[in-house]
């Protein structure tokens, strides 16, 4: 098992890329903390992990919240003992032509992709310092790296998760401590639906795609992997954009 022993916490884990990524931690012997706003969710994922035997603790969390995040990381350390990887995946994505987005949407977007993986690495680092080891794994998006219309408050929040990640690197790399961001292109997820419901899921890759990674990028195979931003799961768009008829309010659960 690649993850033995370790301790991991994974934001977003109640479904779509989070829930694959925790399942696979799971199965290779990652001790895993569940984070999601959605207790439900949570609780049919910490079943799923002890079906197959793993071990996995549901904290519900809104990433947004400093509060709910610092006990979300002293739970694990008081529940385990360390922590070992950081899995910041939660996100949201609401779009609209930047002549038509509500204020409150550009807000959310931000507060849960930006804010959230700020809150959640400053809650982990003092553990992983004073271990002088850790994974932190940060889930941006194709849209990070090319912009396009209809999305600019996503493309932005997912640009800044790159730049944090970079500046993050270079500040913890002495502690011995890998920061990695990845880059997922169109996912099967039920967020992506939402926005594209026009599209066939099973044309797209799968979040397990994306999990493959996620699991390399926190075991040892990766130890010599720093500063990495990586596309996945990349590939043509299913149907061309101008074929979409989202609702500008549509989105994914923060």
């Amino acid at each position: 098992m690649r993850l033995a022993g370790r301790v991991a916490i994974v934001t977003g884990a109640g479904r779509g890329i989070g829930r694959a990524i925790a399942l696979l931690y799971a199965r290779e012997g990652a001790r895993v903390v569940l984070a999601d706003v959605s207790e439900d969710h949570l609780q049919a994922v910490a079943t799923e992990i002890a079906a197959f035997g793993g071990e996995a603790l549901a904290v519900p969390t809104d990433v947004r919240d400093k509060q709910q995040v610092q006990n979300m990381a002293a739970t694990t350390v008081a529940r385990f003992g360390r922590i070992d990887i950081l899995a910041n995946v939660a996100g949201v994505a609401r779009h609209g032509n930047v002549v038509d987005i509500r204020e409150e949407d550009w807000d959310l977007t931000f507060a849960v992709n930006v804010k959230g993986v700020f809150l959640c690495t400053q809650a982990v680092l003092p553990q992983m310092i004073a271990q002088h080891s850790g994974r932190i794994i940060n889930m941006s998006s194709g849209a990070g790296l090319n912009a396009m219309p209809w999305k600019a408050a996503y493309c932005a929040s997912k640009s800044a998760v790159i730049g944090f990640s970079d500046s993050l690197a270079q500040e913890v790399g002495k502690y011995g401590i890998n920061v990695n961001t990845i880059c997922p292109g169109p996912v099967a997820t039920e967020l992506r639906s939402r926005n594209y419901p026009f599209e066939n899921p099973a044309l797209l890759p799968q979040p397990e795609d994306v999990a493959e990674l996620a699991l390399f990028l926190a075991s040892d195979a990766a130890r010599t992997i720093h500063n990495a931003v990586i596309r996945v799961a990349t590939g043509p768009e299913p149907i061309p954009t101008d074929e979409r008829q989202p609702d500008p309010k549509s989105s994914g659960n923060p």
